[in-house]
């Protein structure tokens, strides 16, 4: 079942997000295709997709089929997507308490300062 949806949901996301629906279009080309071979018995494939493709935009008799064919007119195809996300959900409040003092972890006869230490900054002396 599993697939048989992923399938569906990949065969909904490429005709509505990309141009594969052209290839819907498919019977019209060969349509058209057919009518011009019967007008001209000499006409190719090839000759045909170059006069429909390649040559630009020309206009003749036949324009209304020819922007019908598959791949001649794009569809604006870009998603829509809005996202909203919810706003934050607070279940309880804390309680904030400001009666609380801030209680030193030293005292101030554990702070000294060591001539050790600034003996390292001196000048060498002579001996």
């Amino acid at each position: 079942m599993k697939k048989y949806l992923s399938i569906l949901f990949l065969v909904f996301y490429l005709f509505s997000m990309t141009e594969v629906h052209q290839l819907l279009k498919t019977p019209l080309l060969v349509d058209h295709y057919l009518e011009h071979k019967n007008e001209n018995k000499e006409l190719s494939l090839l000759s045909f997709l170059e006069m429909h493709y390649l040559n630009g935009n020309h206009i003749d008799a036949d324009h209304d089929k020819d922007i019908q064919l598959p791949f001649k007119n794009f569809q604006d195809n870009h998603p829509n997507v809005v996202l909203a996300l919810p706003e934050q959900i607070v279940f309880f409040q804390p309680q904030i308490t400001l009666d609380d003092e801030l209680v030193p972890n030293f005292n101030k006869s554990q702070i000294f300062i060591s001539s050790f230490l600034t003996n390292i900054w001196q000048p060498p002396k002579i001996a």
